[in-house]
């Protein structure tokens, strides 16, 4: 009897943990529409961009107060981005690492996402020449955007509310600092990256302080991880940037997805 007891209860104590995993997840559908959940299930990744098109609106965000708030990032009311380009993925959480359920949390994913040293060295596809290379050169926080003291990684408790600033030297771009803005809940956790300074292809400053913003939310759904990144970026309309930045920017957030995962 009393070994029966036993096991019971170490039973109902292993469906407290298996449900206290998914506790605060969020249903796929609901926060991304029935259709695009579907073709998100099948493909595992959506991509969707614009050049010069007024009307564009971004559609693969999740409907969620992190989702809302990356879709609504560009804050630039006199001039809209001239390129957008966002990539939705869905990815098995016993895919990402381990597979542990101690890792496949929104709470170590807010880690990953804070930890912008270890995003120094990630490697991307460069289409310009064909080859893997090197992303970023250099990345760490710095003290602050006017001053360039190298600090440490802020990766304690919530990222809830947090901003910091870093550098990044980035293999086509040059060298650049940039603000990060952070948001966390329980099913959710987003980060936003503002340049602060320019951008520059060869010598020309093709996107000035402000006019590039990247998103990303990472979405619990339970069984798995959703993962939404999007860029809005602002510069002269030459058509021979056209190309350039799609390729640049697609590739960057595909190098991103895979860095995050490669994180667990």
């Amino acid at each position: 009897m009393k070994c029966s007891l036993i096991a019971r209860c170490a039973i109902i104590a292993s469906a407290l943990i298996m449900a206290g995993s998914s506790a605060f997840a969020l249903e796929g559908s609901a926060i991304f529409g029935a259709e695009t959940y579907k073709e998100l299930k099948e493909k595992g990744s959506i991509e969707r961009s614009f050049y010069m098109k007024d009307d564009a609106v971004l559609s693969l965000y999740p409907d969620t107060p992190a989702g809302r708030r990356a879709a609504a990032s560009w804050t630039n009311t006199e001039e809209k981005p001239v390129f957008l380009v966002e990539t939705l993925y869905l990815i098995p959480k016993e895919e990402l690492g381990s597979g542990q359920p101690s890792k496949t949390t929104i709470e170590y994913a807010s880690k990953i996402i804070r930890s912008v040293s270890k995003m120094q060295g990630m490697r991307y596809y460069s289409t310009s020449h064909k080859q893997e290379e090197v992303l970023y050169k250099e990345a760490h926080l710095i003290a602050g955007p006017n001053d360039f003291t190298r600090v440490e990684d802020n990766t304690a408790g919530s990222a809830d509310g947090k901003t910091v600033y870093c550098v990044l030297h980035d293999n086509s771009f040059g060298k650049a600092s940039y603000k990060l803005d952070y948001f966390e809940r329980p099913d959710e956790v987003s980060g936003t990256f503002e340049n602060l300074g320019p951008l520059k292809v060869g010598p020309i400053k093709a996107i000035t302080p402000g006019n590039l913003i990247i998103s990303l939310v990472i979405s619990d759904c339970g069984d798995d991880m959703a993962v939404y990144l999007v860029t809005q970026a602002k510069f002269p309309s030459l058509k021979m940037f056209e190309k350039l930045m799609y390729n640049s920017f697609s590739t960057r957030l595909t190098a991103i997805f895979n860095w995050f995962c490669n994180q667990f």
